[in-house]
């Protein structure tokens, strides 16, 4: 997620994600919420998880990948045999419906998933480093650029869709937020410090802010070892995602996992697979509570997709990057749902997409023009609102 993985992380071998610690996260709003009217504009909700295969995504288990301890990296034949159990098909279209049974039995149906080469839907990266800052910076301004060549948190004078569409829908602090692991999603997603609400790495919420249970994730983060030094646990980011919604109720909200990428770069496939679980059950509570909101029931747009893609080849999932040895880090996909998306599941065969497409979607999806915003960004995904 976090580096280009050349160094041996620091953690302990036992660190493990604590799944159960934001069971009871969607609290009721303290007595000074922020409100805000229920009738009002379009709302959109982007959420990313790092380098999330398109082989899973599409395919569930990767039997190639599985099948050898080599490449899976899973010691014990007990632990092959429980995801296999657990996540395993007879066909692809079954192992991934066990895999992520909310993506494929709800969100899919009513929205719109592309990216799978096998049915002729093709959806790429066009920066040219193929890993983490380039890819959030290329979904975020609409456009890949050259000089964003690290994964260090630097602040780029680039302007991201958020900006713009804070500025164009006339919002306030709090109607914009990004909730991320990595301190460098805050980085990424403006252009200018402070400009909207922003709780990432191992930040602390100003007190201001800050609900009773934001103050406890606050304090918790601290005290869970995550797998690399760099980040928080996800259900952090979960949590304060949940406690955000609630509290501020915002017009526009970026939310950035990371786990997926973590468990791959250690080569545990087990644990890869494991966590894309949690991910669609995270999934599958945003979306219960947003349309168990009267500000956003049928009237929020829900973006979903990833920053690269890992090579194709079973000995080489673990890693992405530019070389002929990592090919399949530019392959990624997308999914929508929410008001005018058709309900068309896999869009099949579709016309080629890039990742450079996404930030005028949402802005279109806001009800913004986004030629206004930057006339070289790619253009809305044309499959999103039903042309």
């Amino acid at each position: 997620m976090l580096t280009n993985r050349h160094r041996n992380p620091i953690r302990p071998e036992t660190a493990l994600v604590l799944l159960a610690l934001c069971a009871a996260c969607a609290s009721t709003p303290p007595p000074h919420a922020q409100e805000h009217p229920a009738a009002r504009g379009p709302n959109l909700v982007l959420i990313t998880v790092d380098g999330l295969r398109t082989e899973e995504i599409f395919g569930g288990i990767d039997e190639r990948v599985l099948e050898s301890a080599e490449h899976s990296g899973i010691e014990y034949e007990s632990e092959g045999v429980r995801v296999r159990a657990a996540f395993g098909g007879s066909t692809p279209e079954l192992s991934r419906k066990a895999l992520m049974p909310f993506f494929w039995t709800e969100l899919a149906p009513n929205g719109v998933v592309l990216g799978n080469p096998s049915v002729g839907s093709d959806v790429r990266v066009t920066n040219k480093e193929l890993f983490s800052a380039p890819g959030y910076i290329e979904i975020l301004t609409g456009e890949a650029h050259d000089d964003v060549v690290s994964n260090d948190p630097i602040r780029y004078p680039y302007p991201s869709f958020m900006e713009y569409a804070k500025a164009g829908l006339g919002l306030g602090y709090t109607d914009v937020a990004t909730i991320g692991s990595w301190e460098g999603f805050a980085t990424l997603s403006s252009s200018r410090p402070n400009e909207f609400f922003t709780n990432t790495g191992f930040e602390d919420v100003k007190p201001e802010y800050a609900t009773p249970r934001m103050l406890w994730l606050g304090e918790i983060q601290h005290d869970i070892i995550s797998l690399w030094p760099e980040g928080r646990s996800d259900a952090i980011s979960f949590g304060m995602s949940v406690e955000v919604l609630e509290k501020f109720k915002p017009r526009v909200l970026y939310i950035a996992f990371g786990e997926t990428d973590d468990w791959a770069h250690e080569r545990r496939y087990d644990r890869y697979l494991d966590y894309i679980h949690v991910f669609d059950s995270y999934l599958k509570r945003l979306w219960t509570l947003l349309q168990s909101m009267p500000e956003y029931r049928d009237n929020t747009t829900l973006i979903i997709t990833t920053d690269h893609g890992r090579g194709h080849d079973p000995a080489q999932w673990v890693e992405h990057g530019a070389g002929a040895e990592y090919a399949g880090s530019e392959a990624i996909w997308i999914a929508l749902i929410g008001p005018g998306v058709p309900h068309r599941g896999e869009v099949a065969p579709a016309a080629p997409v890039t990742q450079s497409d996404i930030a005028a979607t949402a802005l279109q999806a806001l009800g913004l023009d986004y030629r206004q915003f930057n006339p070289r960004m790619g253009p809305p995904i044309p499959a999103a609102f039903g042309e």
